[in-house]
């Protein structure tokens, strides 16, 4: 099926600005909380003050990066966007010493570690938004001043054929995501006679070819009626539906295959949201054994990056049980939450 990379750029780019964002909160918060705390201006341990300094900037560059790739990713086709984070960038560069050091307290060797840990989230901003302003300029240059977006062909070309008919009850089915398309309530049943997809037994995404699409199939159906109302010049289709070798054919806008998403979406949706807590339950040991290592790690690190040295071996306070049933339902939810939003993805983005 095809795959539109303009969804999975602007997905891709939503989630680096939504990690990036929240690691730059959590690493200026970070700075901030330490200059306020006055470790900047009258460290315990100086070394170990910039040490945790040059840390966070690392931290800091990689969360701009992830932050201004999906900024501009996701805002690309507004293009003021670039010159707009450009400028933004380039006045909290100048302003950041002087905010730092209001923040700190003094204006000291330490303080100008936390600003260069400061500045290097600015870094990739600049350098992100320098180039998108540099494309908007040239595009600009090369189309005018009246430039627009070309809309998107989504048209469908849709052929509806009424035929009197005497009414009978309609035999129904179950549909489940192994449905052949042939059971699908908006399948026209006029259709499935002259359909050669349903002749092989194989749905129509599967073949590549079907009534909403083939030109073969509408072509038969218009005969057929141009010989029972006399007519003998039809409007054929072929030339309106056909589509060039190499193409994919517009499954992702056929309202057949489109339904049987929604199908398999209904089906797949309750098991992906109710299996983390039941995988929780069954592997409730193994969740415990990787939480002790989980906090065990957290600890070390957190030992690592404090402005001062902790003096409890479990300083983030997490090591007890009560903790542990508190972060496994938090964790919980989340999965939940983020296990309707692949499956979602997987069906409604990639088609699979």
């Amino acid at each position: 099926m095809r795959r539109d990379w303009a969804l999975w750029r602007a997905d891709i780019c939503r989630w680096l600005l939504q990690i990036g964002a929240v690691g730059a909160v959590l690493g200026i918060g970070y700075l901030v909380w330490g200059g306020l705390k006055g470790y900047f201006t009258n460290p315990i341990d100086p070394t170990r003050v910039a040490t945790v300094a040059n840390t966070l900037a690392y931290f800091l560059y990689c969360c701009g990066w992830m932050v201004g790739l999906g900024l501009i990713g996701l805002f690309w086709e507004w293009k003021p966007i670039g010159i707009t984070v450009f400028l933004s960038s380039a006045f909290s560069w100048v302003l950041m010493p002087f905010i730092f050091a209001a923040v700190a307290g003094a204006n000291t060797d330490l303080t100008r570690h936390g600003v260069d840990a400061l500045r290097s989230f600015l870094t990739p901003l600049l350098v992100v938004s320098f180039v998108q302003s540099v494309w908007a300029f040239v595009e600009y240059w090369r189309h005018g001043p009246t430039l627009r977006l070309k809309a998107r062909q989504a048209g469908q070309l849709v052929v509806n054929i009424q035929r009197e008919k005497e009414k009978r009850v309609a035999k129904r089915y179950l549909i489940t995501p192994l449905s052949p398309c042939w059971k699908l309530p908006v399948v026209d049943k006029l259709m499935c006679e002259h359909c050669p997809v349903r002749q092989r037994k194989r749905s129509c995404w599967r073949l590549k070819m079907g009534c909403q699409c083939s030109p073969a199939i509408i072509d038969a159906l218009l005969s057929e009626m141009a010989e029972k109302t006399g007519e003998e010049r039809w409007l054929l289709s072929s030339t309106l539906l056909q589509w060039q070798k190499g193409q994919r054919p517009p499954c992702h806008r056929c309202s057949i295959f489109l339904h049987h998403q929604q199908v398999k979406y209904d089906w797949l949706a309750p098991v992906a949201f109710f299996a983390p807590p039941v995988l929780l339950v069954l592997e409730w040991e193994r969740y415990q054994a990787l939480y002790t290592e989980a906090v065990q790690w957290l600890n070390q690190l957190w030992m690592q990056i404090a402005f001062s040295p902790p003096a409890s071996p479990d300083p983030l306070g997490l090591n007890n049980q009560t903790m542990a049933i508190y972060v496994a339902i938090i964790l919980g939810v989340i999965a939940m939450v983020y296990a309707i939003r692949f499956v979602e993805f997987v069906v409604f983005r990639l088609f699979l």
